[in-house]
């Protein structure tokens, strides 16, 4: 009896020990990537990048990555317990620390830039691509996207993202359905009672100002992007170009999504405990 509970402590021992040097990190789910793929880029990523760490966890423990559909979950999940930390690129970090008081950064990656962009289905005539394209370049050159990018994300405030307001054009046929989560403030947001808000509908609305066309937003779960756009409900997506390998091939591309030009990019990610 006495060598069954030493071996059965011995066993609770070297469990205990094994939880402990785990570190879960709670991600956005990716679209093309099993959780274990995503180990295997991030810890290249990390290897490659300039990282900080705040506690011995982060910096010693084995990580592993759990998804999650919502920025909302995500929280729920690091407030349970659930996980250690959560992963979300700088802005969207300080404001879910601002808004919620709870969280505090256990460390910070320093990455290769990562893109926002547009995603369309690769099979369309490429003429309202073009156009986004089109309009993407002068905003760029007139300095409108860099005054978007400092309201709404280098100096956002405490408060929910401003409201944006998209004009209508009457007589005019050309209608985009663009697909919203509305769940990544500042950079993507729509407030509770459906007002469009946030950085990306900002660039869209003055997209659709410049075409002088009509859009039309549709509030889609993040993990229905591809279905959405391949199913032809929308015609286009706000996208995340990311997740490049060496051999320069994105994973996190579907087949048969084309991209519009990159309208924002950064390169810092913070991991966010209690």
């Amino acid at each position: 009896m006495k060598k069954f509970l030493t071996a059965f402590l011995l066993v609770c021992l070297i469990a205990t020990a094994a939880a402990a040097a785990e570190n879960k990190v709670g991600v956005l789910a990716k679209l093309n990537m099993t959780p274990e793929e995503y180990l295997r880029f991030a810890s290249a990523r990390r290897n490659a990048g300039q990282s900080q760490f705040f506690t011995a966890k982060s910096k010693e423990a084995e990580t592993v990555y759990v998804y999650y559909d919502s920025l909302s979950a995500l929280q729920l999940a690091l407030e349970a317990g659930d996980v250690d930390e959560i992963e979300l690129p700088e802005s969207v970090a300080e404001y879910v620390m601002n808004m919620s008081g709870k969280f505090h950064v256990s460390s910070v990656l320093r990455t290769t830039p990562l893109n926002l962009a547009f995603g369309f289905r690769a099979s369309d005539d490429p003429v309202i691509r073009n156009k986004f394209n089109e309009a993407l370049l002068s905003m760029k050159a007139d300095g409108t996207l860099a005054i978007l990018e400092a309201k709404y994300i280098a100096d956002p405030g405490l408060d929910e993202p401003e409201p944006v307001k998209f004009e209508k054009f009457d007589n005019v046929d050309v209608k985009v359905k663009v697909a919203v989560t509305g769940d990544l403030p500042p950079i993507d947001f729509v407030a509770a009672d459906g007002t469009p808000a946030g950085f990306n509908t900002a660039v869209l609305a003055e997209i659709g100002k410049r075409l002088k066309i009509n859009i039309e937003l549709v509030n889609i779960e993040a993990g229905a992007r591809v279905v959405s756009l391949t199913s032809g409900r929308v015609d286009s997506v706000f996208w995340f170009q990311s997740y490049k390998k060496l051999d320069g091939t994105q994973p996190d591309i579907p087949q048969g999504v084309a991209l519009s030009e990159p309208y924002y990019q950064w390169n810092e990610y913070l991991y966010l405990t209690k």
